[in-house]
């Protein structure tokens, strides 16, 4: 709907006010704050904060040629790019062959085609040999996620069993899919984390028991502190259904648990957690990256299995504008205290098997690499997964109006384009980070380290503890810098 003549003028004044002022000033923040004056409400985006500067291209890998042997590696095919969960106070672990899984994206923020191909694809993938950890959102998840397996099936009565496949009967008859095989629906064969969220939204125990691992969900890099929001026209019947609320009505989650108000919460929270799971299922905490290093400390402490930590530029269904760009720091400056917090707490006990798990702007083997050198040992994505199935970046994940079909017109999206689109793109990354290990003489993913990496730039340096090109550092800059000055003084 165009702005009225009200609306425009003070946009005009408004831009006066800047440009005569010499202030900086954002067009598109001006645009929002004239959205306020119009309709008194706060504009939601989807995707992730635009930041000036996310770091990752100011960040370079580097080889030895000549100065140091590389290894014996003669193929890149035998890399070693496994990714394992659990085992610090889980019994079980859920092992990947790659190291990145699917963000959590819950049905209701995606339509079901979606979800459908991400459950296809990580199947086929499975049988390729291929196991991809997906995290199934705030949302709930769907039957075939929660019953694909044959020991989840034979603990369900017949009268539940029932009510499982009429459920999902309706969900494929709604978006016109009935013709899927429902036997092949119903198998899962790679390992699924459920979201412990704010809003609960779940109401079968099934839930946290069938679940491979088990994420409680504190934040996220895009709207720290705030909850989460289904806007009401994507509520559907169905997807009320599935979480329990009423249909048509937006879905908030509370800005907080409001069981866990504190430290002492959270582990009360996480005890509670492996007392129903009896001791079995990883349990990961996630928060949007702000105060980290406390974070974090509180994390190790807690029993956990892992810490997942969510930049400032992460994606998001639905984000209020202001907060999405500005509470939070991006994913590169929070490695370096997240792994202070880690090694600094390991100097006074024995290494266990912590995972720390990073999100936000990560995409592609290059920003995964970097992730992991940096001191990551896995890397959620979940616009990567999107711009496989079509995304085309447009930011209205939030409305019905998706030109892909992924979050709203779902009619739009071919499942079967997507699955080989997802298929592909962890196929071509999988691939591109042996390839990089390899070039480094690595023999695993894993051991690439904060001495594979140079920054371009000194707030890079500063920031990610990395020496610039020449093999200064910042600090050392700086140092020579003030040494001239005085030398200078003293002669």
């Amino acid at each position: 709907m165009p702005y009225s003549k009200d609306i425009l003028d003070l946009k005009r004044h408004i831009l006066r006010a800047a440009e005569s002022s010499q202030s900086y000033f954002d067009l598109n923040r001006l645009i929002v704050d004239v959205r306020k004056v119009n309709d008194s409400e706060i504009p939601y985006s989807g995707l992730g904060a635009r930041s000036p500067n996310d770091y990752f291209p100011s960040i370079k890998i580097i080889g030895s040629q000549l100065r140091t042997k590389n290894s014996n590696t003669t193929t890149y095919n035998n890399i070693d790019t496994a990714f394992t969960l659990g085992g610090r106070y889980s019994s079980n672990i859920i092992t990947s062959e790659v190291p990145f899984f699917v963000s959590g994206m819950s049905y209701g923020s995606l339509k079901l085609p979606a979800k459908i191909a991400l459950h296809l694809a990580l199947n086929r993938l499975a049988k390729d040999g291929i196991r991809v950890v997906m995290n199934t959102g705030e949302g709930g998840a769907l039957p075939w996620e929660l019953y694909g397996s044959k020991e989840s099936w034979s603990n369900v009565s017949k009268k539940r069993h029932e009510n499982i496949i009429n459920y999902a009967d309706r969900l494929l008859k709604e978006h016109g899919l009935d013709s899927i095989d429902r036997d092949n629906l119903f198998c899962r064969l790679y390992p699924i984390i459920t979201q412990y969220a704010s809003g609960r939204f779940w109401k079968d125990p099934s839930y946290l028991l069938n679940a491979d691992g088990i994420e409680i969900k504190i934040g996220q890099g895009a709207k720290i502190g705030h909850g989460g929001l289904l806007p009401g026209p994507k509520v559907t019947d169905l997807v009320a259904e599935n979480r329990g609320i009423p249909s048509y009505k937006a879905a908030h989650s509370p800005s907080r648990h409001l069981d866990i108000l504190g430290p002492e919460d959270l582990v009360a929270k996480i005890l509670e957690l492996r007392e129903i799971t009896d001791w079995r299922t990883p349990i990961i905490v996630k928060v949007g990256c702000s105060r980290i290093y406390d974070d974090i400390e509180i994390i190790l402490k807690s029993y956990a299995d892992a810490a997942s930590i969510d930049g400032f530029v992460g994606g998001t269904g639905a984000a209020p504008w202001e907060l999405r760009d500005i509470i939070g720091i991006n994913t590169i400056p929070s490695l370096k205290p997240s792994r202070e917090a880690i090694d600094n707490y390991y100097s006074n006990e024995e290494r266990d098997e912590f995972r720390l798990i990073v999100h936000g702007s990560v995409w592609d083997s290059e920003r995964i690499a970097k992730c992991i050198a940096l001191g990551a040992n896995g890397v959620g994505i979940g616009t990567g997964f999107l711009l496989s199935m079509g995304c085309t970046l447009v930011q209205d994940c939030y409305t019905n109006a998706c030109p892909a079909g992924l979050t709203g017109s779902y009619e739009k999206l071919d499942i079967q384009t997507s699955v080989n689109g997802i298929v592909n793109y962890v196929k071509g990354t999988l691939l591109e980070l042996k390839n990089i290990a390899g070039s480094l003489g690595r023999k695993s993913i894993h051991d690439l380290r904060k001495e594979d990496l140079v920054a371009t730039d000194e707030l890079t340096s500063m920031i990610c503890g990395l020496p610039l090109v020449d093999g200064q550092t910042f600090n050392g800059s700086i140092n020579e810098v003030v040494k001239r000055v005085i030398d200078k003084r003293r002669t």
